[in-house]
Order: structure tokens, then sequence, then C-alpha cells
């Protein structure tokens, strides 16, 4: 069976890479983006299984990133969980049709088990 790709989204460099390191040993596939744009335009060249997304990017940020993806008939199937250091914007991420929101820091296993939730969401 083909490994799931995860594109990761994060402005902070150090943060994406080590998210790449963990995901890959959990047998995922993990593309990056830095910032808004070029979030929106991986995500309509790579298909992602998945996106992790944080808020605070440049570009216009995680949520309108967000809009935009469940808006296209390209990308508005894929799952998205916020990573953020922002509590407290849960109701707006789902509203927006977010599969998780998990709070920085985090807990590895957490965020696996979001990964893992939003994949079962996602077949049915």
């Amino acid at each position: 069976m083909a490994k799931k790709t995860v594109l990761v989204v994060d402005d902070e460099q150090d943060i994406a890479k080590a998210l790449k390191v963990r995901l890959k040993a959990n047998g995922y596939h993990v593309v990056l983006a830095y910032d808004s744009v070029e979030a929106y335009m991986i995500a309509n060249k790579e298909k992602p299984d998945l996106i992790i997304l944080d808020i605070l990017l440049p570009g216009g940020g995680g949520f309108l990133v967000a809009e935009r993806l469940k808006q296209s008939q390209v990308t508005h199937h894929i799952p998205i969980i916020f990573l953020t250091g922002i509590p407290g914007c849960e109701e707006k991420a789902y509203r927006l049709g977010a599969s998780g929101y998990v709070v920085k820091p985090y807990q590895p296993e957490e965020l696996l088990e979001t990964i893992h939730q939003a994949f079962e969401k996602n077949k049915e």
C-alpha cells in the first residue's frame, strides 16, 4: 500500500522539519510549505492525503488557506488538522471544515492520534 502524503505547513522551519522526521518515522510521505501561498500551490499540485496547518502564516494565514482549499473542487476533500500555538480558535477551525485542532506545544501521540482519526473520518 502506498504511503499517505501529508503536507505540513508552518512558517517555523525547525518545527516543520521536526514534524517531518516524526511523520516519516510513522510511515508517512511528507511535503513541507512555509507560507500561505506555497501551501495553496503545493496542495493543488501534490493533492496530499492530509494537511497539517498552522494558523499564523505569512501571506494570509492558515484560516484563509483552509477556506480556499475547502472551496476548491480539487482540494475540498482533503482533511485539515490545525497545529497551532493559538488556543481558543477551535470553533472557527471546525466551522471551516477542520478535521482536528492541536495546540502547540503538543504531545506527539496526541497529534498522531488526531491524524489517525482524520483518516478514519475521511473514509466514511
